[in-house]
């Protein structure tokens, strides 16, 4: 028979009932889980910070808010991790960007972008986006920076002209084709039937591509025209080029004005009047002002200058000149 009592004698107290020795080993169960669960909290953060997990931001095509990613690097041929710089770029610009047969992207501007990347030991993705979101303008009023290049859902955009308006809001990089000048245009044929130095008594609007270099404020500052200042309601603001095209040879607008490389493609399309520049410089990269990617890109673009430039403007008439023309510099 098992004893519960004290041995007074010896000093110490035996503790045989099977109730009081189980209740001895509580404790010393609780504090053996809690050390097991302590050493899984710390596997689990050590391998958290082991990731250097960064935010980064996936842009949807259709030109929504972006949606938070946890990839913001790659590994590169080394084995390091590096950046990786998210380029916008569209789809409507003739041999520079445009849709294949395939319905992929293709053009000049991708092919370059390729070229100087690789050069500058960078990665880059490019991310198809509406003009809209890089730079915007609304009717009557100044443009301003696009929501998706001012909210950081890249890094820059591809092939944009510097101006007066957008060197005071973005950065751009060297340019990497000539400036053109812009014109009206009209239906072919119908040259004749459309006054392009007075522009007073409009019975129909002045097409503009919305967010484009060749705006309304730009038509305004060319003081040779009469009536160069349109009021709003002479102002449509366009999203494509096609559409521009078809609204004027519709006749639902007077004219289009753009430059010549954003038009010239169709020759549905006549221009008329004495051209005017409204770009300081010719297409670029157009970044934010804090952030270092034109650095990079004319690292590489200088390489390119020097070795393999010409290539690519000559590739880009058998790859792409069925689209139109690139105005490579000389």
């Amino acid at each position: 028979m098992m004893n519960s009592e004290a041995d007074i004698g010896n000093g110490k107290t035996r503790l045989t009932d099977p109730v009081i020795r189980e209740s001895s080993r509580i404790p010393i169960l609780i504090a053996i889980i809690c050390g097991l669960i302590a050493v899984v909290a710390i596997i689990i953060a050590a391998v958290a910070l082991g990731r250097g997990q960064a935010s980064t931001t996936v842009v949807s095509s259709g030109g929504g808010q972006p949606q938070s990613s946890s990839q913001s690097s790659a590994q590169s041929p080394s084995g390091t991790v590096s950046k990786v710089w998210t380029i916008a770029i569209g789809h409507d610009y003739g041999a520079h960007e445009y849709i294949d047969t395939k319905g992929y992207l293709a053009g000049f501007n991708h092919d370059l972008v390729d070229a100087v990347c690789k050069a500058a030991g960078i990665i880059c993705e490019t991310i198809w986006q509406p003009y809209v979101n890089c730079w915007d303008s609304t009717k009557g009023q100044r443009a301003t920076a696009g929501k998706g290049l001012i909210g950081r859902w890249y890094d820059a955009c591809t092939g944009w002209y510097t101006t007066v308006d957008r060197i005071q809001v973005f950065s751009f990089s060297e340019p990497f084709l000539i400036p053109t000048q812009s014109r009206f245009f009209v239906k072919k044929g119908q040259e004749n039937l459309f006054n392009a130095r007075n522009l007073t008594g409009l019975k129909k609007p002045i097409g503009f591509l919305d967010g484009w270099a060749s705006d309304e404020k730009c038509l305004a500052r060319d003081t040779s025209i009469t009536g160069s200042t349109l009021p709003v309601n002479n102002i449509k603001h366009i999203l494509t080029t096609a559409e521009m095209k078809t609204q004027i040879v519709n006749g639902e607008i007077a004219a289009g004005f753009a430059s010549l490389k954003d038009l010239k493609h169709y020759p549905e399309l006549a221009p008329v009047g004495v051209p005017f520049s409204c770009m300081i410089n010719g297409n670029a990269m157009m970044t934010r002002k804090d952030n270092d990617f034109n650095t990079h890109w004319n690292r590489g673009f200088a390489k390119i200058k020097a070795t393999g430039y010409r290539k690519i403007c000559t590739d880009a008439k058998t790859k792409h000149g069925n689209i139109g023309d690139v105005n490579c510099l000389s």
